[in-house]
């Protein structure tokens, strides 16, 4: 007959077929603690069953008390059935965050040659939807049939911009250990014009529109999964230098999965630019909540005439889109001319600004 003990080291005799001892030792129950519903009291293989639930439930809180994993974190996981004991986090003392979970949840994609024989292949074929993908899917049609878009576009000249640039981007990188980009500026400028006019600063609440006290400017990422839109909060309070030393982390961050969602979703504005591409203009969906985006082509060389001769100028078009609700035509209109007025007089607008 086997021997447990209990408590007082006395040997207490259990009866139990094999069958039940054999699986209580397997999943590590002690014999003496299980009530037999045998003849005589002995244990059968079927009375192991509730303690063995038991047992596992205990085990589940114990590992769920050892990871540490933020409230979002772990209902995201929960809801997408992902074990947060794979998850490493990046918060601190290893605090699983909830971009870890976002980053957990992107599937492989294996680096292929472009124009390879498998890139052919995905013609014909169904390809699911990642969770940012759904995520940025129904943001992007709840804010294209939610809110009535209305769209405006400007000529910009760039030409003292850039030029503005070029004279400080090498003493700007030695002393802020960034190289500062036309999107620093622009950005700047944004958040200066907003102070000018609130309501491209505002949202729709329940019947009422609210202004929101910050003004925090996304600046959009491409990523293979769609945009993200990080935004650098209060930045009509920061100085150039730190504008751009916390564009170029959130926009590394991002392209790494590593953002938090506070730095998603405080924004208030945003600014979408292609300049990269041979773009030259294009009309933006609104980030949602917000009430406005502006839009940046490419900047290319025209044509003009100046004092008589024919030279050459430096153009960039910009687009505003904002939610009509909000947003009268006239001020739109109006903010978009003032924002032309602040970057083709670069050192007027930014001279009061420190870096």
């Amino acid at each position: 007959m086997f021997q447990e003990s209990n408590t007082l080291n006395t040997p207490v005799q259990v009866k139990a077929v094999p069958a039940a001892r054999w699986k209580a030792r397997k999943e590590g129950i002690d014999l003496s603690l299980v009530k037999g519903s045998g003849p005589r009291k002995i244990i059968l293989p079927k009375d192991i069953e509730p303690y063995k639930v038991t047992i596992s439930a205990v085990k589940q809180i114990l590992i769920k008390e050892k990871v540490r994993v933020s409230t979002l974190a772990r209902k995201l996981a929960e809801k997408e059935g992902i074990s947060l004991e794979m998850i490493a986090g990046t918060g601190v003392r290893g605090r699983i965050m909830m971009a870890d979970v976002m980053q957990a949840l992107k599937p492989t994609i294996k680096k292929e040659k472009e124009g390879s024989a498998e890139d052919k292949e995905i013609f014909g074929t169904t390809i699911p939807m990642t969770q940012i993908r759904k995520v940025i899917a129904k943001r992007m049609a709840q804010s294209a049939f939610t809110a009535p878009h209305i769209y405006f576009f400007t000529d910009v000249e760039m030409d003292g911009l850039i030029q503005s640039r070029e004279k400080i981007v090498e003493a700007f990188e030695k002393e802020f250990k960034v190289r500062i980009s036309i999107n620093d500026f622009l950005i700047k400028a944004v958040a200066i014009t907003i102070r000018e006019f609130p309501m491209l600063n505002a949202m729709v609440k329940d019947e009422n529109i609210y202004v929101m006290p910050e003004i925090n400017v996304g600046l959009a990422v491409a990523m293979k999964e769609g945009l993200i839109v990080p935004a650098i909060p209060q930045v009509d309070r920061l100085g150039l230098g730190r504008i751009a030393q916390m564009r170029a982390d959130l926009v590394e961050r991002a392209r790494e999965g590593k953002l938090k969602l506070e730095e998603i979703e405080r924004g208030t504005f945003t600014v979408s630019s292609l300049a990269q591409f041979d773009i030259l203009f294009f009309t933006a969906i609104l980030n949602p909540p917000q009430s406005g985006i502006l839009s940046v082509g490419k900047t290319y060389d025209q044509l003009a005439l100046k004092n008589g001769q024919v030279d050459t100028k430096k153009i960039a078009r910009l687009g505003l889109s904002v939610d009509h609700r909000i947003v009268d035509g006239a001020v739109a209109a109006a903010f978009l001319q003032s924002l032309k007025n602040r970057l083709e007089n670069p050192i007027f607008t930014f001279m009061q600004q420190s870096f």
